[in-house]
């Protein structure tokens, strides 16, 4: 990380250009980001002694892992959510991924919980009889239901897994995780739970299959059952605990958009469209 942080500094711009180039060579950016002048860098001069760095930052052609990154999931119960699939550990993938008839496929029952403190409250409970196929559940975690949208999907699993030798269970929820997180989390599920989202009519012991080759989820019960369960669904009840909080669940949008207030985009590039704002001392 320290060389990574030199390589992509000031110091260590030469790096910056040539990963850049490389990045708009493959058409990898498809907009220009804010506040990095992406469009000057086809003219930036490269020493001609200059060698990047392939210890730390890889070639295109040579990722560290090939097929890397997320899978954008749909399911009976939301409309979109990822997958980090990167982290998927061999483990991992013996346990739950290496059906010889259906690879890439698993089925388990799931347990709910309704937020990161009654995860903390219950996880060791021996009534919720979890083992290691279970599928752990989070909600009420996205960005209405925790302002922020709080990185709590990645939950470990409960002790006695643990002193088995078992580091990770599927995971699933309304929430985020950590970008350093090793957990091939399914999280960012959208419409998230607070606003109504499906995934708030999950109970315990209920089934659910993920197939990452449909990249598609499914929660085992009847349409005729969701339906009916969606209809008795009592809206929760948020308390703002911060005029801020306030403020944010009244205009951000989901994480499928970016979580962003749902208005902000009327303010994009405002040094062109409306001038420099005024500043406040």
């Amino acid at each position: 990380m320290k060389k990574l942080n030199y390589l992509l500094s000031t110091p260590g711009k030469f790096h910056n250009i040539e990963v850049a180039k490389v990045l708009l060579k493959k058409n990898q950016l498809v907009k220009i980001v804010s506040g990095w002048p992406w469009f000057k860098l086809k003219n930036e001069n490269i020493p001609k002694n200059f060698k990047i760095n392939r210890e730390v930052i890889k070639n295109f052609d040579k990722p560290i892992l090939k097929k890397a990154g997320f899978l954008v999931l749909k399911s009976n119960f939301f409309d979109k959510a990822i997958m980090k699939t990167s982290v998927i550990s061999d483990e991992f993938r013996n346990r739950y991924l290496s059906n010889k008839r259906k690879p890439n496929f698993f089925k388990g029952k799931i347990v709910v919980f309704e937020g990161p403190e009654d995860y903390h409250k219950r996880i060791n409970d021996k009534k919720l009889n979890i083992d290691e196929y279970t599928i752990l559940v989070i909600r009420n975690c996205g960005p209405v239901g925790y302002p922020g949208s709080a990185e709590v999907v990645n939950m470990q699993p409960p002790n006695h897994l643990l002193k088995k030798g078992i580091k990770s269970l599927p995971c699933l929820g309304d929430g985020r995780q950590s970008g350093t997180s090793e957990s091939p989390s399914i999280l960012n599920i959208s419409p998230e739970s607070a606003v109504g989202g499906t995934l708030a009519i999950l109970k315990n012991n209920d089934y659910i299959s993920i197939d990452l080759k449909k990249r598609e989820v499914k929660l085992i019960v009847s349409s005729k059952e969701i339906n009916r369960r969606r209809k008795n669904l009592k809206k929760i009840k948020l308390d703002n605990q911060t005029p801020w909080q306030e403020l944010s669940r009244k205009f951000v949008g989901q994480l499928s958009s970016g979580a962003c207030l749902e208005f902000a985009v009327n303010y994009d590039n405002i040094i062109k469209s409306k001038g420099l704002p005024r500043d406040s001392h």
